[in-house]
């Protein structure tokens, strides 16, 4: 008798909420779809006002930079996603935001982004998930240094000082560039997930037909075959999803007990 306990499904909602990367969700139209609690924190917005809208009714250009180019190049990498089906990162890239608390109505930010497509079972894209990290605190570092390294051209300058200032950029940007590592490895698992969950749904709701019984038990049912043929769930929702697609006649099924 084989030792492992079945899980349970996967609460793929609650993880995309609780998770501390930024993340947006976008249908094809690049209207947003979903935002979870990190991405309004990190945007200073609620939820509620931004499902449903276009990304760049909301977040446009800040009309006040006339060099603004964030609307044009994030377009261009959702575009690019969406054309190609492969994750798009993006470089660091200016994009102010709206501030209501601000003078000029924006705030200045700077994002490291990346889309990737989500892929239906015909492998084609159903969405995508726009991950942003604000590096804007890093830039400024970054900034200070370079003006601080520049100052030691002069003899009032401390080259001591612009030396410490120089490590300590470089302590907090390895620091970052770790956590950006990891967020972008979890961010990655999650669009996976997202991608195997509609599979998986499918194939609950084929069982569900063909053996009468709950999605719980339809589930379960899926978990005993994953685990008796050692395949993967999600391959084995993707095996049923195309025999049904496929119109074969007869149980879809394996009488596996």
């Amino acid at each position: 008798m084989s030792s492992h306990v079945a899980p349970g499904p996967v609460d793929f909602e609650a993880a995309f909420l609780a998770s501390p990367a930024p993340l947006l969700i976008l249908d094809t139209s690049l209207v947003i779809r979903d935002v979870n609690p990190a991405y309004a924190a990190a945007t200073w917005r609620e939820r509620d006002e931004l499902i449903g809208r276009h990304v760049f009714d909301a977040f446009p250009d800040n009309p006040h930079d006339p060099h603004a180019d964030g609307v044009a190049n994030l377009g261009a990498s959702l575009q690019r996603a969406l054309r190609e089906r492969v994750s798009d990162t993006m470089p660091v890239q200016k994009y102010d935001i709206p501030c209501k608390r601000s003078a000029t109505g924006f705030r200045e930010k700077y994002w490291s982004p990346v889309n990737s497509p989500v892929l239906g079972r015909d492998g084609e894209v159903t969405g995508l998930v726009h991950h942003v990290e604000d590096v804007t605190d890093v830039h400024v570092r970054l900034r200070r240094v370079h003006e601080a390294h520049e100052q030691t051209d002069t003899p009032t300058a401390p080259r001591a000082q612009a030396q410490h200032r120089f490590a300590r950029y470089l302590a907090h940007a390895e620091k970052d560039r770790r956590r950006l590592q990891h967020l972008e490895a979890e961010t990655e698992q999650l669009r996976k997930a997202l991608t195997s969950r509609a599979v998986i749904d499918q194939a609950i709701g084929i069982v569900g037909a063909e053996r009468r019984c709950a999605p719980d038990d339809a589930f379960h049912i899926l978990v005993g075959i994953s685990q008796r043929t050692n395949v993967k769930l999600r391959d084995v929702a993707a095996a049923l999803v195309g025999r049904a697609a496929a119109e074969r006649t007869g149980p879809l099924l394996p009488d596996v007990r």
